[in-house]
């Protein structure tokens, strides 16, 4: 292993937590070999200096407290930084966020009349909003006083 693709993932680690695939990607720009790449990775995840798993729970707990729901942060897990499901799941089963909770928290802060009567065209922007931002209808349907029957 060159010491050149070692030096580059370090510090690439020493600024922030990088996914596995991140890291490939990005020493793939830097036209590292494959057998480098491997090489350096090997070395860092045995060192316990990068985590898919850490990654995961550090980027689960930034992106809810940013106001994204589990929907959209599962997506950009797995296709953005290319977490497989299973340590996903792992992740899952063991945090305690209150989707319905942080739900709530987005809901007042971009839509402070949220809880007052609403016409069909706000609950629309309402209901659209929050399922682009990832949380399930099951969060937030009941606090806009919305049915499900007027959307679906």
């Amino acid at each position: 292993m060159t010491s050149l693709a070692l030096n580059y993932v370090v510090n690439l680690l020493a600024r922030r937590e990088y996914s596995e695939y991140e890291l490939r990607c990005k020493m793939q720009e830097k036209a590292f070999s494959e057998e480098e790449i491997e090489q350096a990775l090997a070395f860092c995840q045995e060192k316990n200096w990068q985590s898919d798993r850490r990654f995961t729970e550090n980027y689960l707990h930034y992106r809810s407290q940013k106001g994204y729901g589990l929907n959209r942060i599962k997506q950009e897990l797995t296709q953005l930084k290319g977490i497989s499901s299973e340590t996903l799941n792992d992740v899952l089963a063991e945090t305690e966020i209150n989707w319905p909770e942080i739900a709530q928290t987005v809901l007042r802060k971009k839509f402070p009349l949220y809880a007052q009567q609403q016409d069909f065209k706000m609950k629309q922007k309402i209901w659209r909003y929050m399922l682009s931002h990832g949380f399930q209808r099951e969060e937030f349907a009941d606090l806009v006083g919305a049915g499900e029957d007027d959307f679906y």
